[in-house]
């Protein structure tokens, strides 16, 4: 047991560490399924650091440009200092207290990783990654629901929030992350997990999922496409576009740029969660927050985009080799007005999987779990627990919104290409897919 300050107070939390032994039985035994991991060709390669030289480039002559009209202009230095953000320094109550779940960390080597749990330790493993720029936090509407039948573990992914934050790139690469991912599951005593994962939590799970197949048990991957369909087709007008992965690919101006625009950067991923206004939070329920504070306060200094930016300046080299299929059953569930990812890059990634299902929520965006909270638990649970078990608890509860067009697509197996339906099987819940992707709402051209 450890116990750290957190706003005054003193928190006690479980650490974990793995044994000697087990360590060295894990040497021993580790899966060699990694070669199904490659580099993409180095011509691609030094193209991309070509183009993040220029685009790095760009931007110090935007800095020395910025410089120079605040020395000319003392106008621009007033109207900086009004808009110059204020971010808090220290962790709104809601994410240090216990009603979501236990904070807990294991200790990996030289990595303490940070978690929450929440349910049962003897109930199967879920195991919920987060995505970028996330936390941990990232699934409050998921944590209490999955408890009731799952000992749930909501990770801070290395370099992310309360977790440690290597420097060096290459601890983020992902036969590294993975090895990390392995032996945090081993020292939790999780045999086998399922797996949730949205945005860079997905690409971590697609790529976990293909290289240590034995220790999954079911695969969710939330608004992401697979690895080898994800780095080519990113839209243009997404803010983490081609463009973007090409410019953060040197070390510490992107670092400085991201903590610079942190603020818009945050609104422009979260605009959900300005409708949400306040959080009351607090021992006594007196307390009030924005959810906000929270984003602001993960990722308000420099060192808090390092580790984040460090996975795009590995996995992004990274594909998995064709022919290699998930067997695990697989739930591909996205928004319909995601901007971030192309939707048929989405639903396109059920070619990588042997049993799948997908399900497109209407009137969503990037963060299905966040934005259409009620719906998404009814479509995860029911993907991991099966219809049957849930009815008594979806009796206790308020109904799910009436499903729309696009939306009726769980519980059929199937992939969408081409503008035709491709059914699957080994799973036997029935719905119809109820159009077509030249059907679905070009978000796209949305402005």
């Amino acid at each position: 047991m450890v116990s750290s300050k957190v706003n005054g107070n003193y928190i006690t939390c479980a650490v974990n560490s793995i044994p000697a032994c087990e360590t060295r039985n894990f040497k021993m035994s580790q899966p060699k399924h990694y070669e199904v991991l490659e580099v993409v060709p180095k011509m691609q390669i030094i193209n991309v650091y070509f183009r993040c030289m220029v685009a790095n480039l760009i931007v110090l002559l935007k800095w020395l440009f910025e410089c120079i009209k605040c020395r000319v202009h003392k106008t621009t230095i007033m109207r900086r200092s009004i808009e110059q953000v204020q971010f808090p320094n220290m962790q709104p109550n809601f994410m240090t207290e216990t009603k979501m779940g236990r904070h807990s960390y294991v200790k990996l080597e030289n990595t303490k990783l940070h978690y929450v749990e929440a349910g049962n330790r003897s109930n199967p493993t879920a195991l919920l990654l987060h995505g970028f720029p996330d936390c941990w936090f990232g699934w409050r509407y998921q944590i209490s629901e999955l408890s009731q039948y799952f000992h749930v573990i909501a990770l801070d992914l290395k370099g992310f929030n309360d977790s440690d934050k290597p420097l060096w790139r290459f601890d983020y690469a992902p036969k590294k992350i993975c090895e990390d991912l392995r032996k945090f599951l081993i020292a939790v005593s999780a045999k086998s997990v399922s797996i949730v994962g949205h945005d860079l939590g997905a690409v971590i799970g697609w790529t976990f999922a293909h290289t240590n197949p034995e220790m999954v048990d079911k695969f969710v991957s939330v608004s992401t496409p697979h690895p080898n369909l994800l780095w080519e087709n990113l839209p243009g007008n997404s803010p983490f576009n081609r463009r973007w992965l090409e410019f953060v690919q040197l070390p510490y101006l992107p670092e400085i740029e991201m903590q610079h625009n942190a603020e818009r950067i945050l609104k422009k991923c979260y605009p959900h969660i300005l409708r949400e206004k306040m959080y009351i939070s607090g021992t006594n329920g007196s307390v009030i927050n924005n959810l906000m504070e929270a984003y602001k306060y993960t990722f308000s200094q420099t060192d808090d985009w390092r580790g984040p930016l460090n996975y795009y300046r590995n996995f992004m080299f990274y594909r998995i080799k064709e022919g290699e299929t998930l067997q695990c059953p697989c739930l591909i569930i996205t928004g319909n007005e995601d901007r971030i990812y192309k939707l048929e890059s989405v639903v396109k990634s059920s070619d990588y999987c042997e049993n799948f299902v997908i399900k497109i929520i209407e009137q969503s965006g990037h963060a299905p779990h966040q934005e259409m909270s009620t719906e998404f638990n009814s479509t995860l649970l029911k993907f991991l627990i099966g219809k049957r078990m849930l009815t008594r608890s979806l009796e206790m509860n308020a109904p799910t919104p009436t499903r729309g067009l696009v939306g009726r697509v769980f519980g059929g197996i199937g992939a969408v290409a081409n503008n035709t339906v491709k059914l699957g099987n080994n799973l036997k819940d029935g719905y119809t897919f109820a159009s077509a992707l030249n059907n679905v709402p070009n978000f796209m051209l949305k402005s």
